[in-house]
């Protein structure tokens, strides 16, 4: 499957860098990048390590916190180019998604980007276990995708979505933004009705 960049353009926010903060809540971002193989799209992960203080070993978008006065845009692009060892002017900000909460206490500015230039990645060994791809059109079949129960008290979604590729679970934060990913784009008419 591949994906038209002006139609995902089209059923997206513009990417506007402006931080929407919210009171308690530490500004981040993050970068659901798409890249072309063999004439199909796949999206870009990382798994992080499992020693972290945050979401260890949870597969994630590539993204972190806001740096001094950086805008959105510019701190997704820094956090993405550095856990994954990739320079900027390989990618190109198409839109921007809903901004979401973690669990963690981030107020989490999503965006989707496409790769322009394939590269071997060189991922932070401080930060990334393992980068990997999904293929777009795996997150398009049902029996790939579940949901999982959460009582934690800052959880504004109780039901959160999961998605199920091989032994890696994409859930939490994760699978809410892969999910704004996939809803937004259909119904904009990127990618077929779910």
């Amino acid at each position: 499957m591949k994906l038209s960049d002006e139609a995902v353009r089209a059923a997206l926010e513009p990417p506007g860098g402006e931080w929407r903060s919210e009171a308690g809540l530490k500004d981040s971002a993050v970068l659901a990048v798409l890249l072309e193989r063999e004439g199909a799209d796949w999206l870009l992960f990382n798994r992080r390590r499992d020693d972290l203080p945050w979401h260890a070993g949870q597969i994630c978008f590539p993204g972190g916190v806001r740096e001094e006065e950086e805008d959105a845009v510019a701190c997704a692009l820094r956090e993405t180019c550095e856990e994954v060892g990739i320079v900027a002017s390989d990618l190109a900000v198409i839109g921007r998604l809903p901004d979401r909460v973690s669990i963690a206490g981030f107020k989490v500015a999503a965006f989707v980007a496409r790769m322009r230039a394939l590269r071997p990645y060189r991922p932070r060994v401080e930060e990334v276990a393992e980068i990997f791809e999904i293929p777009c059109g795996a997150l398009l079949e049902p029996a790939r995708w579940g949901f999982t129960e959460t009582r934690h008290p800052l959880a504004r979604f109780h039901k959160v979505p999961c998605f199920d590729y091989g032994e890696r679970r994409v859930w939490g934060l994760t699978g809410i933004i892969l999910r704004d990913v996939l809803d937004r784009l259909a119904a904009g008419g990127a990618l077929p009705p779910r």
